[in-house]
Parts: C-alpha cells; structure tokens; sequence
C-alpha cells in the first residue's frame, strides 16, 4: 500500500467536505475557528500530523457521515433512493476514496474488485489510492482473453440470471481482494464476486460500499469477510 501523508490527506478530505458544509457547520464538527479551517483549504497553512488526525477522524466519524447522508439522499414520490445523485458526485467519490484508504490500512489489500459498471469509478479511485490492482467483473467475455473465470447469480430486483467473467490471469492466489461496490442491498452481487475470488484461491480481506440499503445484505456480507467491511451511507429501507 503506498504512503501517503495524513496531512496532505487531511486537507483533501476538508475541501471535499467543505462541498457540502458551511463554515460555521465544519467549526461545530472540527472544534476549530473558520479562519484557521479557512487557512487550511487554501494552502496557507498545513495542520499537524497531529491535527491532521484528528481532522480525519471527525470528518470520517459517524455523527459527520449522517449529516451528509441527509443532505445528499433524496427519495422519490415512490419513496425510491436516488442512487445516481451519489455514485457520481465526484467529491462523494474523493470523499468514499479516502475513507476507504483511511479504513483498509489494517488489512492490506492489493487488489480491488468491483463488477461493471457503477462501481467502476468509485473502485478505480480506491485502487489508485492504495496502489493496488483493480479487477472488473463483466457481463460479457472480454476480448484478447482466452480463460475465464465465470459464476452465475440471481439478481434481487428485477430478478435476472446474470453470469459474471474475469480473466483468468486477473486474478492469483496471491490476491489480497477488497470487494467494492457503489450500493449494497441484497448481497447477491457481493456474494458472486466472493465465488469468482474463491476460484483462485485468493483471500477476500474486505468490502466496501458507497451507500447501503437497509439491512437484508448484512448477514451475506458477514458470512464472507466477518466484521472486515465499511459502508460509507447506510440509508434506511
């Protein structure tokens, strides 16, 4: 996994997050005066590696990720979840990025697998952070491959047979994988993409997800990583 600085880290996790919070919002969460945080986003000055600490974990706490799940989920008149808002905010996604950098240090993946295509962006910025090779499951066999390896699934809603394929020489038993996903529901997805790594004899160390949606998928989640997965918004079903 590549280092980076906590400080460096810090102040592009605050210009994110500034985003979507006020100055006066960010003072409460950070305990800090507007012209220092003010100082911080510009350059002007950078925190200490002790503050800078101190700056990602408020910024990544719980009480902080709600305040931004109630301003960024939106439901419609039907009461379904706009994902899109989300998947392709491009700070949301810096934002997911850098929490998931933060989170996986303790267990050191150096692959990420995510399925095509919502998850694309979200797993290329993680693999990008951690240095680490991304895998693309696909629908379809891609070209310049002549081995893959292949599983089948039922999709939760619309039900679908969906069978998935990696390129054999993707994947290595050597593989530390990280599952990620833009939105988590069922499982169904996660526990496909478990089987494709399973094939090598990889290890899965973990999973991520930008959003989850209730709590049906937790059971399945647990079952292959154990208590090794973060979500970044849990939004009720």
């Amino acid at each position: 996994m590549a280092y980076v600085d906590d400080r460096d880290l810090a102040v592009e996790l605050l210009n994110s997050m500034k985003k979507f919070f006020k100055f006066r919002e960010l003072e409460e969460l950070l305990d800090l005066p507007t012209p220092t945080i003010w100082r911080y986003i510009h350059g002007e000055i950078r925190p200490s590696y002790d503050r800078a600490r101190q700056l990602i974990q408020r910024l990544l706490s719980n009480e902080t990720l709600i305040k931004l799940a109630n301003q960024l989920v939106k439901r419609s008149d039907n009461n379904l979840v706009n994902v899109y808002l989300v998947a392709y905010n491009v700070d949301i996604l810096n934002i997911a990025s850098i929490d998931a950098y933060v989170w996986s240090r303790a267990i050191q993946p150096n692959t990420v697998l995510t399925i095509e295509a919502d998850g694309i962006p979200l797993a290329t910025l993680i693999a990008k952070r951690l240095s680490a090779k991304l895998v693309v499951a696909k629908r379809r066999k891609e070209i310049g491959f002549k081995r893959f390896i292949e599983t089948t699934f039922i999709t939760h809603d619309p039900p679908e047979v969906v069978t998935l394929y990696v390129p054999e020489e993707m994947l290595s038993n050597s593989d530390r994988v990280l599952i990620v996903d833009d939105l988590v529901k069922s499982g169904r997805t996660t526990r496909a993409l478990a089987e494709i790594v399973k094939r090598v004899n990889a290890k899965i160390v973990g999973f991520y997800a930008l959003m989850s949606i209730g709590t049906k998928w937790k059971q399945i989640i647990e079952d292959i990583v154990g208590r090794n997965y973060r979500i970044l918004i849990n939004i009720p079903s």
